[in-house]
């Protein structure tokens, strides 16, 4: 799903490209690449969220995180599991209503390609609840970890990255991209 986010994101500045270069070269414009864009920009971040989750990339502030004691911190990983899995789960009940809505009224953009706005909506909203899902299954993980009293395994699946890792995914993704892999 990253991967299909980080395309939309090449696909729209592809599209704008054209437009630009068509406006101020040919002026013409395709007219809809506003509207393009957006459905575009909207998915690559939606699907985007999981694989940000996942790979521990989302922004964070842990200046004193890792100053509490371990046993400590595993509790405090949970809190905030526990608020983002409120706010993912806010944000994918809105994507399905609104989906809902879209639908049962045959919503369509007003625009020149008059795209049926479920369409869209669909792949902005299986996004967010592929996030809300995934933010779910690591809660109850953490909370039978705990159960467990595996503090420490807490910690490692939630922690920040070190500079190491950082480090390494870098020089990896380097060699990959040397190797056309």
């Amino acid at each position: 799903m990253s991967a299909i986010g980080g395309w939309c994101y090449v696909v729209c500045a592809f599209l704008i490209g054209i437009d630009v270069v068509g406006r101020n070269v040919f002026g013409v414009t395709t007219r809809a690449t506003v509207e393009l864009s957006g459905y575009l920009l909207a998915t690559g971040i939606a699907w985007g969220l999981a694989g940000a989750f996942v790979s521990r990339v989302h922004v964070r502030i842990d200046v004193l995180v890792e100053k509490i004691p371990a046993r400590l911190r595993s509790f405090f990983h949970l809190l905030s599991l526990l608020f983002l899995l409120a706010f993912a789960g806010a944000l994918a009940y809105g994507a399905v209503i609104v989906l809902h809505d879209s639908w049962d009224f045959n919503a369509h953009d007003i625009s020149v390609l008059s795209i049926p706005l479920w369409i869209p909506q669909f792949f902005w909203a299986f996004g967010i609840c592929v996030f809300a899902a995934i933010v779910l299954l690591t809660t109850i993980e953490v909370v039978a970890l705990l159960a467990a009293q595996r503090t420490g395994m807490v910690n490692q699946i939630l922690r920040q990255k070190t500079y190491e890792e950082e480090a390494a995914e870098a020089i990896a993704a380097t060699e990959s991209a040397k190797s056309g892999q």
